[in-house]
Parts: C-alpha cells; structure tokens; sequence
C-alpha cells in the first residue's frame, strides 16, 4: 500500500511540477501573441501578407525562451473593415514526472486581437498650399500637387476608417487667398458687394486715310528666365524693331459700338483689416470682405468639417493650381491658417466644429499645415488684400519678415486654443520659412521636414497615425 501511495504522490507532483511549467509557457506565449498582434496592427500599411510578416517577426523575437517546442502561429486574420488583426499561437510542452502516467506532451495555446483606433472624437483642417510653385517636382517625374493628392488621400482613408462618425475632417486649399465658396454669399460673416455689369459707350466710329504702317522685325533669338512662386521659367525674349513705313494709302477706322464689363463674386475673400484680426478669431461676428474681379483669382473652396469620405477625397481630387495662363497665384500662409481656424472654431464663420476641449480630447482638434515655400506676398492694412512685395530687396525682405510674423502669430493663437498644430515643409529651402514652421508646430515631433515625395508621404501616414491608438481587443 505504501508504494502504491508512493507512485500516485510521485504522479501528483509531477502533475503540480508539470502544469506549473505550462502555465508559465501560456503566460509567456501569450505575451508574445500580444506583441505579434500590436506589431502587425500598427505598421501603416494595410498589406495583409506584410502584416503577417510583422507578425511573425515579433512573436520570433518575444517567444524565444519559452519552455515546449513547435511553438508557432496557427493563424492569422486582418479585417480591413475595422481593422482588426486576429493572431492565434500554440505549442507543446514535453512532460517531465507525467510522462511516467502515460501523459509525455502538454499542449498550450493563445489568441490576440489589436485594433487601430481613434479614440474620443477628432476634428482636423487640412490646410494645404495650392500654390504655383506644385506645379514643379520633388526631385521625380510627378508634380508637388499630384504627390500632395496621393498623401492626403491616404491620411484621410486612414483617419476616417479608424475613427468613422467621430472623425470629421475639414480641407482649406490655400494661395494668395482663401475661396470660402459662393454657397455662403448671403452668410451673417460675410461682406459681398453686389456683382456689376457696366456698358461703356465708345467714342463715335471715325475713319482716317493713312499712308504709312508701323512695321516690325525681331532681332536675334533671346530668352530670358523669370520667377514665379519660386518657380524659375525661361521665356521669348526676342528683340524687335518697328519703325514707320511708307504704304500705299488704306483707310484706318476706329471707335464706336460699346464695351461690356462684368465683375462678379468667385469666394474669394480679403483679410480682416481691422486692428489683429486678421491674427485670431476673437471677433466671429466681425465680416470678412469679399471681392469681385472679371475673372476668378481664388482656388478650390473650402470644405467644412465633414465625415464624408468621398466628399473630402474628390475635393483633394479636384484641386487645381492654376486658372488658364492669367492667374498663377502666389503664397501668402496667414490667410490659410486663419481659415483653418475658423474651420475648426465652434463659432462662425463655419460652425461645424463642437466647442473647445481644454484638454483637447472631447473632440481633439488639430490642424495640419503643408506648404512647400515661403510667403511671397504682404498684407495691405489698407483693404486687407494681399499685395506683391515690393520691388526694393530689403524693403521686400522685411515685408516678407511680417507676414511671417503673422504666420507666427495665428499659429500661437490656434495653440492657445489647445489646436495641435503640425506642420510639413514640402521640399522647402528657404531657411527663414523652415524656421517659421518648426515654430508654429505645436512641438518638435509636429514637424516634418519632407524633402521628396517619399518623405511627404511618411509625413502624412506619421500625422495619421498619430491621431489613432493601438489596444488589445480580445
């Protein structure tokens, strides 16, 4: 009886013994799954066979020492649609005492899911520059604005699949001014005066006989370069020479009939010129003052916060730089940033945006800021346009100084408001507006020095990711 007793103890312990020793390897390889599922489930890239090589990689990494062999993933899930990756794991562990009751392998196993989310609510204004100077490259064969359209689009997707409903996002395309679109004409915020159509009456028709015809002939073939938005361009420069010459006798008329002008509203709307409130939005029922021109000299409009995938993504679609060869604008940053304010302001202009969180999680606010050049044009206190610099250089330089001051100062505003504030240099060389934007980010981790089209897309999938938080779902 004795040694009976003897063996069931002795079987006992080796149970305890054993047990013990797989209840460490579950703790262990449960860990490890955590971290495979984390891995995968934060890498930017949706690739399902990418992700499972993330995967792979950190439960390989995190489960050597783990006591049992044939340790392993048995499966791997990614649900794109909430972005949920599942990891499943197992192993087996070799008996010790147990072997001697017939029981030589223990198995053990782990499950893990991790999702990608945004958590609380998220309101963010994309401010971005449309600018002539996107229409040069980065360095590769496609445009800044068509590698622009590619980055925004993937911040977009990404933000609004992991957030949904509680992500709203707002875009405010930018130049020498802001178009905040002709839907809002009769708004409260907004001074338009009344488009114009004037007839001019063209003095009475007259003919003249005339013997001699001005004639021209051009010299040596020239070209010339000049300057746009920083863009350098080379143009027909060619000479030519016109002197009067002697014809047979032909009748010259002029004059008579009318001219008809229309100038008419397109969105585009001049800065507040009253005091500094060009800087801040601590006046909302202050109007802004609309413009009238003969032909458009305003961009795409703005598109309010919205949740809207494909409201927003055709908006970045439809991005232009340029109306015809008549109007390649200028950069003038203020104007965008105060917009992209009052965008995501509980007030007016706009109102979309919820109130202020001091916290700024409930919603958290954050504006994003690409440009790829400096400001090359100052406000006038006059009417509140934006004017060109003027033609002295160090008289330019120093209005080039202001309006990066005014940049500076609606950055600090929209700080003050707990916005959090990124910004992204795009292939930008000047050191002054380099400077200018590592400041207006809400910290150095806000900012982003992109100097290619790779680099603005990594720029662009960071902010994104930022926004969003990994956790352990299952």
């Amino acid at each position: 009886m004795f040694a009976f007793a003897g063996v069931v103890l002795i079987c006992l312990a080796g149970a305890v013994v054993d047990y013990g020793r797989v209840s460490k390897a579950h703790t262990s390889l449960q860990a490890a799954t955590d971290a495979a599922a984390l891995a995968a489930a934060r890498l930017p890239s949706k690739d399902a066979g990418l992700m499972r090589t993330a995967a792979n990689n950190f439960f390989v990494a995190n489960s050597i020492g783990i006591d049992g062999h044939n340790i392993q993933i048995t499966n791997f899930t990614f649900q794109e649609a909430s972005g949920t990756v599942s990891v499943e794991t197992s192993g087996v562990l070799d008996t010790s005492l147990m072997s001697l009751a017939g029981i030589k392998t223990m198995g053990f196993s782990a499950k893990s899911a991790a999702v990608k989310e945004v958590t609380g609510t998220v309101e963010m204004a994309l401010v971005l520059d449309n600018t002539w100077s996107m229409s040069d490259s980065a360095g590769g064969s496609d445009s800044k604005i068509t590698i622009l359209k590619a980055a925004a689009k993937n911040l977009i997707t990404t933000v609004l699949k992991e957030g949904g409903t509680n992500v709203k996002i707002g875009i405010v395309p930018f130049a020498d001014y802001v178009n905040v679109g002709t839907g809002n004409r009769s708004q409260s915020w907004l001074s338009v005066p009344p488009d114009t159509t004037t007839t001019t009456q063209n003095p009475p028709r007259t003919c003249v006989t005339k013997t001699t015809k001005s004639v021209c002939t051009k010299g040596a073939p020239a070209t010339c370069t000049r300057t746009v938005d920083g863009v350098r361009e080379t143009y027909d420069c060619t000479p030519s020479t016109c002197v009067d010459q002697t014809v047979a006798p032909y009748e010259s008329c002029s004059g008579g009939g009318s001219s008809t002008t229309t100038t008419r509203w397109y969105g585009c709307v001049y800065s507040r010129k009253t005091g500094s409130l060009r800087l801040n939005d601590s006046e909302p029922t202050t109007p802004y003052v609309g413009f009238l021109g003969t032909s458009q000299k305003c961009l795409n409009p703005i598109v309010p916060l919205t949740s809207e995938k494909t409201v927003l993504t055709t908006a970045i679609d439809n991005l232009i730089i340029n109306i015809g060869t008549g109007y390649r604008p200028q950069t003038y940053i203020p104007a965008g940033m105060i917009w992209g304010v009052n965008v995501l302001s509980p007030t007016a202009p706009f109102s979309e945006g919820a109130a202020y969180d001091t916290a700024n999680r409930m919603p958290r606010k954050a504006m994003v800021l690409m440009t790829d050049g400096a400001n090359t044009l100052r406000f006038n206190s006059a009417d509140g346009s934006h004017a060109t610099l003027n033609s002295n250089a160090t008289t330019a330089a120093n209005q080039v100084t202001a309006t990066n001051t005014d940049t500076s100062a609606i950055c600090t505003y929209a700080k003050s408001k707990n916005i959090e504030v990124f910004t992204v240099a795009f292939a930008v060389t000047d050191v002054a507006a380099k400077t200018m934007l590592q400041g207006c980010a809400t910290d150095a981790a806000h900012y982003y020095d992109a100097t290619n089209a790779a680099a603005l897309a990594a720029a662009f999938q960071a902010i994104g990711q930022s926004l969003t938080s990994l956790r352990l779902s299952q």
